[in-house]
């Protein structure tokens, strides 16, 4: 493991980017994985609150489902960082363009956690500021989501029965495997 940490320490350029639902873990992991390699960290939920002074929440019953998407992919459009562990809203994959240009200087890692895990861990997704259309469920948002991950996806972290240290362990092992040396 410390040949591995090693390299990903040795080449600081490149983003690691995670994808995936709300309730995936993608801050979570995407701060312990910063914290590891000694990185800055960034959420683009976070971006677009601090830029906007707004909740998500706020934004997207203003905005509406279009408009929020659109605010949501110029923030995307606008990440012109290297080196950092970045995490995204779970709706970041409807923006092909964003994709696209975080890819240029990245890798996307989807965390990819079952549908009752899911469940479990965003309870109301009410009060989450989850993009959907009125009347979709969580289920319909899942299935709609999920092809869109493993399109973008360069690597795809299985987060099934795994802690959050376990998950880090796992994404630097298969980054290196598959050539990322970070």
């Amino acid at each position: 493991m410390g040949d591995v940490l090693h390299a990903i320490q040795q080449n600081v350029g490149i983003n690691i980017i995670f994808i995936g639902m709300a309730g995936a873990g993608k801050s979570t992991v995407g701060r312990a994985l910063a914290q590891q390699l000694g990185r800055q960290f960034m959420d683009t939920d976070t971006v677009i609150e601090t830029n906007k002074n707004k909740n998500l929440q706020e934004l997207l019953s203003g905005l509406g489902l279009r408009g929020f998407r659109e605010l949501e992919e110029q923030a995307l459009l606008s990440v012109d960082v290297k080196g950092h562990i970045i995490a995204t809203g779970g709706s970041a994959v409807y923006s092909h363009l964003g994709m696209t240009h975080l890819k240029k200087n990245g890798v996307l890692v989807f965390l990819d956690v079952s549908l009752d895990l899911l469940r479990q861990r965003v309870g109301d997704f009410s009060s989450r500021g989850l993009v959907k259309a009125a009347g979709q469920t969580f289920e319909q948002v899942y299935a709609e989501r999920k092809p869109l991950y493993e399109k973008h996806a360069d690597l795809t972290i299985d987060c099934t029965d795994q802690s959050v240290t376990d998950i880090c362990e796992t994404m630097k092992i298969r980054l290196a495997d598959i050539g990322y040396h970070l």
